[in-house]
């Protein structure tokens, strides 16, 4: 019985994680939307890009993890304000070390992959440093 709830709560987490990681493709793409020439910022401007990038990545991932945690699909205590720094800097530094060790930033980066990934951990690590 107990192993079947652990699963369960596994699978929730999962489950979520997929929803984090879509939501940062969602604001990416309604940010360059709103933005004119936005595709050409990775040579043009990096700086502002990779500014752009972690923020849109941060808000995607805190917003599906906010809704999960509403929701009830998460079994945590919100935090929410030592969950939204974690997601800032799980998402900001690869993108930092991709700004120094890339030029200039492509598509196709591993870094932002990387980047979404560090992100959606950071958002949960607070969660998981909760004392019993």
């Amino acid at each position: 019985m107990n192993s079947g709830k652990k699963m369960l709560r596994f699978l929730a987490w999962l489950g979520v994680a997929l929803l984090q990681l879509i939501s940062t493709q969602v604001v990416t793409f309604l940010l360059s939307l709103l933005i004119p020439g936005m595709e050409n910022f990775p040579q043009t401007q990096p700086v502002l890009f990779v500014a752009l990038l972690g923020v849109t990545f941060s808000i995607g991932v805190f917003l599906a993890g906010w809704l999960a945690l509403k929701l009830r699909w998460l079994n945590a205590e919100p935090k929410l304000t030592a969950r939204l720094v974690a997601a800032l800097i799980g998402a900001y530094f690869p993108l930092i070390v991709a700004l120094i060790l890339y030029h200039p930033l492509e598509a196709g980066n591993p870094f932002f992959f990387i980047s979404k990934v560090t992100s959606i951990l950071g958002f949960h690590l607070p969660g998981w440093w909760e004392t019993k």
